[in-house]
């Protein structure tokens, strides 16, 4: 085929320039809402056992703190903060999987296409979790405040880090793999990190002292710096696979 049939072919089918396209899309009717609406719009996609889960911990932080007198025959500060310590680790895995939900069920190119991306989608499920969780930790270290011996510092440092622990790893198991393989794979972490603060109970009192607290903030620190690092991880994937109908904006 030679050059000039080529180029009359491609004259004859090729689709016209858009004239006027600014204005109609301007003019067409697609529903409009602002990024706050959009903020409390996705509250209603987030799963029930989320809230369920949040509210189970807050009352059980209070049940240990205020209700269990038993506890206070031996080590009662220790024995309260290790069992929070062996809840949390589950509000981080049922938290962390919550994020990469599109990813498992293959939905992120459904939501991909939507009026907001993907990665807008993603970061204001992060933002909602992320003030759910901290107002639990927040509730649950009032509690143990509230009748511990230790300082808020130790309070704090011995409640978390399981907590973030699990945060770290299960946001690195999930950058790796984004199917419901990760999803199991977090739950087994969680129950892990759980089942070790639980065998610490007869250690409580030797990991709970003041001679291990610079270990402690090495661990809160480290985890915290490694969630971090995930999270950038993830928003540079959303970005690279972000697609969307921003121009109608």
């Amino acid at each position: 085929m030679n050059k000039k049939l080529k180029k009359a072919l491609k004259a004859a089918f090729e689709a016209p320039c858009p004239s006027d396209m600014e204005r109609f899309l301007k003019q067409l009717r697609y529903p409009k809402i602002n990024y706050q609406e959009f903020i409390f719009d996705q509250l209603h996609y987030i799963r029930k056992r989320i809230w369920v889960a949040s509210a189970l911990i807050v009352f059980l932080g209070w049940i240990i703190a205020f209700r269990l007198p038993a506890f206070q025959c031996w080590n009662p500060d220790g024995i309260k903060i290790w069992s929070i310590s062996a809840a949390l680790p589950f509000l981080a895995m049922i938290s962390v999987t919550e994020i990469y939900r599109s990813a498992a069920y293959c939905m992120s190119e459904l939501e991909g296409s939507c009026r907001f991306s993907l990665l807008q989608i993603v970061m204001a499920r992060i933002s909602i979790l992320g003030v759910v969780n901290f107002v639990v930790l927040i509730l649950i270290l009032i509690f143990i405040n509230q009748v511990s011996a230790y300082s808020l510092l130790q309070i704090v440092f011995y409640s978390i880090v399981p907590y973030l622990v699990v945060c770290s790893i299960c946001l690195r198991l999930l950058n790796r793999t984004r199917s419901s393989e990760g999803i199991y794979a977090c739950a087994v972490t969680a129950g892990i990190v759980s089942a070790i603060s639980i065998l610490c109970e007869s250690t409580a009192k030797v990991l709970y002292s003041s001679t291990y607290l610079n270990i402690w903030l090495i661990l809160f620190v480290s985890c915290s710096v490694l969630i971090g690092i995930q999270m950038r991880k993830l928003v540079k994937q959303m970005e690279e696979k972000q697609w969307n109908l921003n121009l109608i904006e």
